[in-house]
């Protein structure tokens, strides 16, 4: 999968940061990789981002490359070629799930190594098929449009969102973006079927829920076995569920309580009586960043007529939170949100991409999500 196509198919990773279980020293997942001699010096690159950040690397020598990484539960690794980043400029990733202590064989593609060969990998086979299936798909959609809005404007966070352009490359994104829905549901669908006891399968409903209607994702996560469930991933598919039927447009936030920087509680039920914008960041996230010159201007066109804006930061830095926070100094309320299966986010507002936003009346009850500033305006004008 191209890094490129990678990143705006998910829009933003989440960030990744619940504690790891303690690793035992007899527990190792070892990936033992071969490659042209051509290639002695290059050096491959792992990483992972969730349930905490890991990146590695190893140089190969003699032809070979080892990585060995601790196993505290199920998960997967994704890799690249330092030599396809240098020659290409971007790269392909190889992304190989694991379900417990393993040794396993990569015959490496260093000039695409998602075209590698992998041994020894429960569930590699249907889970590399998966993505061969669907990513052109989207990536022929995504090169269509930069064809004719241009890469630069495609990928620009900055762009006017009221101009005609943008409102004519959304409406052609999104009809894109249902076919390809479509697609994964029906891939999901199947590969669920087969695949009901692969580990595989979970981590594919993970990534693609928010892509499926809800009774679907519901139905298929059903179907999966208990045991390959019991794991952050599978816990994060019931939570993105659960969070789904509890944010609604029309229901009323549960209450809930988070501290704000000077650790002291905030309770959500203590911000009634007002509309409330709740925008959810990281200190990790760069579009969250660009977004706030429109919060600026939001806050300070409303705020005296009963409007506030409450930002919940995904985040497993408080210190980076902090550091951010002093550094913007932006006029709203903040707190924390520690990203992991029980953080709020997740739970009660299904939020697996950022920023996020989601409008709240004066009564607590969901007017919207992630509305245009124009939206926004339209409301907030008839407080």
């Amino acid at each position: 999968m191209c890094k490129s196509i990678y990143t705006l198919l998910l829009v933003l990773t989440t960030a990744g940061a619940s504690v790891a279980q303690k690793p035992s020293s007899e527990k190792k997942v070892v990936f033992k990789g071969t490659a042209a001699a051509k290639y002695n010096g290059q050096y491959v690159y792992l990483f992972s981002n969730l349930p905490k950040s890991i990146r590695d690397s190893a140089k190969i020598v003699n032809g070979t490359f080892t990585f060995s990484q601790p196993f505290t539960e199920m998960g997967d690794f994704g890799f690249y070629s330092g030599h396809e980043k240098k020659t290409k400029g971007d790269y392909s990733i190889l992304s190989i799930p694991f379900e417990g202590p393993a040794e396993i064989v990569i015959e490496a593609d260093m000039e695409l190594l998602e075209n590698s060969k992998v041994k020894g990998a429960a569930g590699f086979q249907f889970y590399n098929s998966f993505f061969r299936t669907t990513n052109p798909v989207y990536e022929k959609m995504i090169n269509e449009l930069g064809d004719k809005y241009g890469k630069a404007y495609l990928y620009d966070m900055k762009r006017d969102t009221t101009a005609q352009k943008f409102k004519d490359m959304i409406r052609e994104y999104n009809k894109g973006k249902a076919a390809y829905n479509e697609l994964l549901k029906q891939q999901l669908i199947k590969t669920v079927n087969e695949h009901p006891k692969s580990f595989a399968s979970v981590l594919l409903l993970q990534n693609f829920a928010e892509n499926l209607d809800l009774e679907t994702a519901e139905s298929l996560s059903k179907q999966l076995a208990p045991s390959i469930m019991n794991n952050f991933f599978g816990r994060n598919v019931l939570q993105q569920i659960k969070g789904r039927k509890k944010s609604v447009t029309g229901n009323l936030v549960e209450d809930f309580t988070l501290n704000d920087p000077k650790d002291q509680p905030l309770k959500f039920s203590s911000l009634k009586n007002k509309y409330l914008l709740i925008d959810f960041w990281g200190s990790w996230c760069g579009p969250c960043h660009t977004a706030f010159k429109d919060l600026r201007t939001l806050h300070a066109k409303y705020h005296g007529k009963g409007f506030e804006i409450l930002g919940i930061a995904t985040e497993n830095s408080k210190t980076a939170w902090l550091k951010d926070l002093e550094k913007e100094k932006l006029p709203w309320l903040h707190v924390i949100d520690e990203q992991g299966n029980k953080s709020v986010s997740l739970g009660q507002f299904a939020v697996v991409k950022y920023p996020t936003t989601v409008l709240v009346d004066a009564n607590g009850r969901i007017v919207g999500r992630d509305l245009s500033i124009a939206a926004l305006e339209k409301i907030l004008d008839k407080m």
